[in-house]
């Protein structure tokens, strides 16, 4: 069986904390090998998406302007197959904690109930 990859680990912490519904819908005696599989999958599509995004070399591009180039595509190709394929959006019904009041809206807010 294959290692799981950094993406792979990268969507297991994420469907922890952020999709714990669609988690406990993967048994967990097969969580592990779904992971490392998404992650291989991750990583394919990385080096197909940044090579085409790369494109061929250009007519009188320095090396470092290439190296420019190769880079930027490496950094669009993550962020976007990673939202994709790893940052899903959270599972439905799922709430964040609100933040906390202020004292002014605390405040109105006890002045409201004590003038019922």
């Amino acid at each position: 069986m294959a290692v799981m990859n950094e993406f792979g680990r990268m969507a297991w912490e994420h469907w922890k904390k952020h999709r714990p519904l669609s988690l406990a819908r993967i048994p967990e005696q097969e969580r592990e090998e779904f992971f490392t599989a998404l992650g291989q999958e991750v990583a394919e599509e990385l080096e197909q998406r940044w090579t085409g995004l790369a494109g061929d070399d250009l007519l009188g591009e320095t090396m470092e302007q290439k190296e420019g180039r190769l880079n930027m595509a490496r950094l669009q190709a993550r962020e976007a197959v990673l939202a994709e394929m790893v940052f899903l959006p959270e599972d439905p019904g799922l709430t964040t904690p609100q933040e906390p009041l202020s004292e002014a809206t605390e405040e109105a807010e006890l002045e409201d109930t004590m003038a019922e």
